[in-house]
């Protein structure tokens, strides 16, 4: 085996112990920063688009650096710029001059993280080409900024996500290996919530991850929620506290409600539907922790 496809087992290794499942998206990643290719990763919300990054970038031992698409990042945000009484006292210098999130990147040779890419303005997605490209940027009064060895660009984006949002130029997709992540397995969700929270409650872990597994499967909601529902859920119980049919509900409102969406079509609104889940859920477990609500 080469030293190279050594390195690479080593890092896929070490993403798989941070990462629940993912396999072949883990291996598609590796691949890519084999050969030197910029990343977008596509998925709804909390599906693990930035866990798999920072993944990387701990199994790599690289720098992190995170910028957050959004309408006011423009592209002298994202490169850097001039400190005006610095310059007035030092003139135009490498000194004066305070780098952007791009550029930290690259010269320090780490992982740029842009998240939600899609939300930042056309110019901004349009000044990262030429590093995905040439790995350089040009600053004006300093020239070109060459990449470091091991920088290395992760973007993500939501594709349900469609407010104050900006069509990706077909050059951006020209230039990146594109993988596309999607919400886990029932056992996967609940091996993640296992890993974030510590607990060793598997009743409620399990309930909890059910929970989410029916409103991503749910005919009237236009989008379910997330892993990091269950999470939230968990950690709002204490060790091998009663589950008390009505206080279920109030906390599961109180962690869901805001992460799904019902579809135009239903006459019910999303806190009915968390109650009517609750029920379902419940009714297929007999235990002694369960506290029923009465019924009128």
């Amino acid at each position: 085996m080469s030293k190279g496809n050594q390195v690479s087992k080593e890092v896929l290794e070490k993403m798989s112990k941070l990462i629940v499942g993912r396999r072949k998206e883990l291996e598609l990643i590796v691949r890519a920063i084999e050969k030197d290719l910029p990343i977008i990763i596509e998925g709804p919300v909390g599906t693990g688009k930035t866990e798999m990054a920072k993944a990387l970038a701990v199994s790599l031992e690289r720098p992190f650096i995170r910028v957050d698409g959004d309408d006011s990042l423009t592209s002298i945000k994202l490169k850097g710029w001039y400190d005006p009484p610095l310059v007035l006292e030092k003139g135009f210098s490498r000194d004066t001059f305070i780098a952007g999130p791009l550029t930290e990147a690259m010269e320090e040779g780490g992982l740029f993280f842009y998240n939600e890419v899609n939300r930042a303005p056309s110019e901004t997605i349009n000044a990262v080409l030429t590093a995905l490209d040439e790995k350089l940027i040009t600053i004006p009064q300093l020239g070109e900024i060459q990449a470091q060895q091991g920088f290395i660009p992760v973007f993500t984006y939501n594709p349900q996500d469609t407010v104050a949002t900006n069509p990706l130029p077909k050059a951006f997709y020209d230039r990146c290996i594109w993988i596309n992540v999607t919400h886990q397995s029932l056992d996967e969700m609940i091996e993640i919530v296992k890993l974030r929270t510590q607990s060793t409650d598997e009743f409620l872990i399990r309930i909890s991850c059910e929970i989410v597994e029916v409103t991503l499967n749910h005919s009237e909601l236009e989008y379910g929620s997330t892993v990091r529902g269950a999470i939230q859920l968990v950690n709002l119980y204490k060790m091998d506290e009663k589950i008390d049919e009505i206080d279920l509900l109030d906390r599961a409102i109180s962690v869901h409600s805001r992460k799904i969406r019902c579809k135009t079509s239903s006459r019910k609104t999303e806190e009915r539907i968390i109650e009517e889940i609750i029920s379902k859920v419940l009714s297929r477990y007999d235990d002694s922790r369960i506290l029923r609500k009465k019924e009128d």
